[in-house]
């Protein structure tokens, strides 16, 4: 059984509504985070679990909305009263992560006594017992490099592109998916580079010909939300959603 939870629907502006992105993957008995923005930790109490509980998370790229919690993480882990983890953390990250991880986390977070971080570049493809990972790089950012997700078990796929303008790499990743949770940071009238816009979600999504679609990391901007529901389905015949925050899919 595999399933996600969406734990921040948004982006790195605040909002009462909508925590900065973050997902949590359930497997079984494993978890794994799929980025970790500011507030992913209380939205996983929110949620019906804890950080105790997670094997590692899967980072997209290392802009501050999707990494916020990751210092804090590591944090609670090694601090928490009456609690002593011992299971290694294993933390997923495109190329340059680990550069990242040694200069901007290590210094802060400090390397735990008791257990062991384990930090991992992507490459295309990997495999966690039965849970089959492939990724790819996709455009976002000329500073850092980003990569996409596609898990699949038992006959099921989920894909979360992060952060990422239109790329015929996240129409290949996203082949024939269950479920496609794509940035739709803005409608169509507000499109910037390095972000799709809802009308290239839905194109996006009849081309990979997906069951459905998971609108999410939706900046707080007018016009309404609805906007962006019209926009997306007016190219595609999947199962078109707005993400929101604590929803779950399987």
């Amino acid at each position: 059984m595999m399933k996600l939870t969406i734990l921040g629907s948004g982006t790195g502006v605040p909002s009462l509504e909508r925590s900065s992105p973050g997902y949590l993957l359930s497997i079984r008995s494993h978890q794994y985070l799929i980025d970790c923005g500011s507030g992913t930790l209380r939205q996983l109490i929110r949620a019906g679990t804890s950080y105790k509980f997670l094997d590692g998370a899967f980072i997209t790229h290392t802009h501050p909305d999707h990494v916020g919690d990751l210092i804090p993480l590591i944090h609670a882990l090694k601090a928490t009263p009456n609690f002593r983890r011992e299971s290694p953390l294993r933390l997923y990250g495109p190329s340059g992560f680990k550069v990242y991880f040694e200069q901007c986390v290590t210094p802060v977070a400090t390397k735990p006594k008791h257990f062991n971080i384990e930090v991992l570049e992507v490459s295309e493809s990997l495999a966690i017992g039965d849970l089959s990972v492939t990724t790819c790089p996709i455009l976002h950012s000329q500073q850092l490099n980003s990569v996409a997700y596609r898990f699949e078990l038992a006959g099921r796929s989920i894909v979360l592109s992060g952060d990422c303008d239109y790329d015929p790499a996240i129409v290949t990743l996203a082949r024939n998916a269950d479920i496609l949770i794509l940035d739709c940071s803005f409608p169509d009238a507000l499109k910037i580079a390095g972000h799709l816009s809802a009308g290239e979600c839905g194109r996006i999504a009849a081309q990979a010909n997906v069951n459905t679609l998971i609108l999410s990391h939706l900046y707080p901007v007018r016009p309404e939300d609805d906007t962006r529901l019209a926009e997306a389905k007016a190219f595609c015949s999947a199962d078109v959603r707005l993400a929101e925050d604590l929803m779950t899919l399987g």
